[in-house]
């Protein structure tokens, strides 16, 4: 299928956007680098033990934020560790009521969605 990427917004202590971000549908939450999401997002008391695509084991901070992707917008958990690789996950695709075509490489809204504003 290919690489699939899209615009997102971000709305937590200011905004900030990507014009192109990684959708990666083997993620299930959108993960960002601390210095990123220490500077734009909500930060919580959590954190969280992540196992990477290559197998590695790292601490996560989990940080809150408004998520807007094709003129949708909801809530989404965003996990950031250091030197993290901007994605957007499943978790965050579900949450806004979007999926991946797998023969077109593109998202699309889907019918049913867990939140909309």
């Amino acid at each position: 299928m290919g690489h699939v990427s899209v615009r997102a917004r971000f709305r937590g202590k200011d905004v900030v956007e990507f014009e192109c971000i990684l959708v990666d549908t083997g993620a299930s939450f959108t993960v960002m680098p601390l210095e990123v999401a220490e500077k734009h997002f909500i930060e919580t008391p959590l954190e969280v033990d992540i196992r990477l695509g290559d197998g590695r084991l790292v601490k996560a901070k989990v940080f809150v934020a408004e998520c807007e992707i094709e003129d949708r917008r909801g809530p989404v958990r965003i996990l950031a560790f250091k030197d993290a690789i901007p994605v957007i996950g499943v978790d965050t695709l579900e949450t806004l009521g979007l999926k991946v075509d797998p023969v077109t490489g593109r998202i699309e809204k889907t019918e049913h969605y867990m939140l909309y504003v």
